[in-house]
């Protein structure tokens, strides 16, 4: 009896899962996120407004019983952020539809993200770089980034692997200025603001990346690696 009741449980749960649905994005959420970021265009005197904060956009997107975004709405849109991804959401592929009863409907999607000057940035294919050329900035890099002798002690006393790699991102802005610094391992965060002087003064200026011809915000990853006499 125990058993047979717990098979009809099990069916009805399976076939309402199998009834309720929801939309399901062409992508990873994260990803989906991305694309939106990356083809998004900010106005300079908005983006400055947004500088130095954590601005939570509660995206939500009206999807027809055939997957297709056909509006957008951001609640509470204090930087008028709805009339520039509308577009952006719109040239995405679609979405798989609701399925209710093994039919296709109409749905909502909440898809919250986090945008701020560190995640707003462009994938590029022609890549920002320093001014004085990488051989020089390298050359630069290596000199102006140092350990104390205790850190080169302690470094050594803890190694378990030959190499210490010292990585950093940093996003160059449209004006070849530097900001947003961070250490990729949170371990090697005491280093950060030395990292982030021996940057700059290796190139006070970067050219910035360029997509579609135009200036944009781009991510660099540099990583510094020392080896195990601690050499460069």
């Amino acid at each position: 009896m125990k058993n047979a009741l717990f098979v009809l449980v099990a069916f009805i749960l399976q076939n309402t899962l199998l009834a309720q649905t929801k939309a399901i994005p062409p992508f990873e959420r994260e990803q989906y996120v991305r694309n939106i970021i990356q083809e998004l265009d900010i106005p300079d005197d908005i983006f400055e407004q947004m500088r130095g904060k954590d601005y939570v956009v509660p995206l939500k997107l009206f999807i027809n019983e055939k997957g297709k975004v056909v509006r957008i709405s951001i609640p509470n849109d204090d930087y008028k952020l709805e009339p520039l991804i509308t577009p952006v959401v719109v040239s995405l592929p679609d979405f798989q539809p609701a399925i209710i009863d093994g039919i296709a409907k109409s749905s909502m999607v909440n898809l919250p993200f986090l945008i701020n000057e560190c995640t707003c940035y462009k994938l590029v294919r022609q890549p920002a770089e320093p001014a004085v050329g990488d051989e020089k900035f390298l050359k630069k890099l290596k000199s102006n980034f140092y350990l104390t002798d205790r850190e080169r002690a302690n470094l050594d006393i803890t190694s378990t692997y030959g190499d210490f790699p010292v990585a950093v991102t940093f996003i160059v802005e449209k004006d070849g200025s530097l900001s947003c610094f961070t250490m990729l391992d949170e371990e090697m965060n005491y280093f950060k603001k030395r990292m982030e002087n021996a940057v700059r003064k290796a190139s006070k200026k970067w050219i910035p990346g360029k997509y579609n011809g135009q200036n944009v915000r781009s991510k660099v990853t540099f990583t510094l690696t020392l080896q195990t006499d601690f050499r460069f």
